[in-house]
């Protein structure tokens, strides 16, 4: 009997520890600029599995491993990372041709396929992005170049840029180029190809880029990309039978499935905003605070994930639409009864 109440004490005290640690104590929780929420974490016992990152205190930069991190978004289940360029050069270069490519196998992080869109930059190019390790996925672009191509900011559709989306889930890719007429036999005025996967809300095609090697000295030879990640290898259907190792830990959170089809993702519930991986820290919104989010021309009161909009005495109408109407004296005694009406909005996450 005494073992069995030994053991539970020290199941709480586990537990007590790792949900104080979990909300910050002892924890490092910014490197450089960069905000590090739980489930990410520094030390030990302060992140979720597959979630540790490395901050290299000198330089103030955050690590997966060696891949450099920018921001963390928990949100929406993603993380934002550096990813060197791939380039393809004429044989004047000293490294004419280097391919580096990226392996994720293993980890809770996968390439998004709704955020990234491969990208190539060149004259007579063929790029290729062999998504997967046994090569069984792969997709490409295509950039043709001649004396009376016209090059235009912002378009990347062929013309010495190209673009193409990429499957979401995958963990590994490496990029090719295939000989289309060989850069030996290009303008000396670009003598180099490029490819990379990137954050598509960043890249925007510049002519400039086509000059020699300006596009990749202009960004320190890397590119923004964006990783989805996600808790567990379970859905929430079983994620949520398990309430040690369930993540959503805050009340008025909720499970969603993540969209790459690997684990689940944690929500704050509608109303409410804030990280759900921490005890209490899904919080009420306070939708009056926000009337260009949550409307409300009329008496606006705070709720406990909603919020209440109502006319004003001896007025009526929607308030969620437009400022109520004062009654006419003659139907002012009949329609009274009208101005007590409270209207609730199903107030969305923040």
């Amino acid at each position: 009997m005494m073992m069995m109440i030994h053991k539970v004490s020290l199941l709480l005290l586990l537990i007590i520890a790792t949900a104080a640690m979990a909300s910050g104590q002892n924890c490092t929780r910014k490197c450089g600029s960069i905000d590090v929420p739980y489930p990410f974490g520094i030390e030990p016992g302060c992140h979720l599995d597959g979630l540790g990152l490395f901050c290299n205190v000198t330089e103030s930069k955050l690590y997966i491993g060696n891949i450099q991190v920018i921001d963390l978004d928990v949100l929406n289940g993603q993380a934002t990372v550096y990813k060197l360029i791939s380039w393809d050069c004429n044989e004047s270069y000293v490294d004419p041709k280097v391919s580096i490519p990226m392996d994720l196998t293993g980890s809770p992080y996968t390439f998004s396929g709704s955020r990234n869109k491969f990208t190539a930059i060149g004259c007579n190019t063929i790029a290729l992005f062999v998504g997967a390790t046994d090569q069984s996925y792969s997709t490409g672009c295509v950039s043709i170049c001649n004396n009376k191509t016209i090059f235009a900011n912002g378009s990347c559709s062929g013309a010495g840029c190209c673009q193409t989306s990429v499957l979401p889930g995958l963990q590994f890719f490496n990029l090719t180029f295939p000989a289309i007429t060989g850069h030996k036999d290009n303008s000396w005025d670009n003598p180099c190809s490029f490819a990379f996967l990137v954050d598509s809300s960043w890249y925007s095609f510049r002519t400039t880029d086509l000059n020699e090697t300006d596009f990749y000295y202009r960004n320190d030879g890397q590119v923004p990309m964006v990783l989805d990640w996600s808790i567990g290898d379970v859905g929430c259907e079983k994620a949520t039978k398990y309430s040690t190792s369930y993540a959503c830990r805050s009340n008025n959170s909720s499970c969603l499935n993540a969209t790459n089809g690997i684990g689940y993702l944690c929500n704050c519930s509608g109303g409410y905003h804030g990280n759900p991986y921490v005890e209490g820290g899904c919080e009420d919104i306070n939708e009056c605070d926000y009337p260009e989010k949550y409307p409300c021309h009329g008496l606006c009161a705070n709720l406990p994930g909603n919020y209440s909009c109502t006319c004003p005495k001896d007025t009526s109408g929607d308030p969620f639409l437009s400022a109520c109407q004062s009654y006419s004296s003659s139907s002012s005694s009949s329609s009274s009864e009208h101005s007590s009406f409270t209207f609730l909005h199903d107030s969305s996450p923040f």
